[in-house]
């Protein structure tokens, strides 16, 4: 950077500092943007879907398998998926984590691989000291798309139309938790801030 660059970069912040209608317009972007609590939403599953949202907005997002392989011992599994996970929550600094409540599976694996997936998390959460909030699948595909019955190829269109490129349904489904956890974050802290 040449010493002219810096006087330009320095009178322009300078501008920027005290005009009163751009700190107003930084303000009303603070407020619609930013939340008080790092959130992590996931869609558990072999295939889990992952989003984490920063007090600042920044989302970062993607899809981690967790499929065994015919080398693995029987826990591998879940011990991949809990030191996955604990390295999410702590780079993070994750506050709350947001899950896709499954209440009807296709098959007692299918429900059991669910079960083991669901209390590692709990357990991640309780020795993080972490709120947990499990949603309703009908209520993230209601609050995503506008039908609670949306099927996959929906929710993946909605993402997209949102600036998103999931890798498949289980990400697009992370970010419609998110979503959803973010909404709630600030009616609760609309709520807080008006009493």
């Amino acid at each position: 950077m040449t010493h002219t660059d810096s006087l330009e970069a320095l009178a322009y912040q300078s501008i920027e500092s005290t005009d009163p209608l751009a700190m107003a317009r930084k303000a009303r972007a603070a407020r619609t943007t930013s939340i008080r609590r790092n959130i992590l939403a996931l869609d558990l599953g072999t295939k889990c879907g992952h989003a984490c949202r920063n007090m600042d907005g920044v989302i970062v997002y993607g899809t981690e398998v967790f499929t065994p392989k015919k080398h693995w011992s029987a826990g591998q599994r879940w011990q991949r998926f809990r030191g996955w996970l604990v390295e999410l929550v702590v780079n993070n600094h994750i506050h709350c984590i947001a899950y896709e409540e499954v209440r009807g599976h296709n098959g007692n694996d299918a429900a059991h691989v669910y079960g083991a997936f669901l209390a590692l998390t709990q357990l991640i959460a309780d020795s993080h000291n972490l709120e947990l909030v499990p949603v309703g699948v009908g209520v993230i595909k209601k609050h995503w798309t506008g039908k609670g019955n949306a099927l996959k190829d929906a929710m993946i269109k909605e993402a997209k139309s949102r600036g998103f490129h999931p890798k498949d349904d289980n990400c697009a489904d992370a970010l419609a938790i998110l979503d959803w956890a973010t909404a709630q974050e600030r009616k609760h802290e609309k709520a807080h801030a008006s009493t």
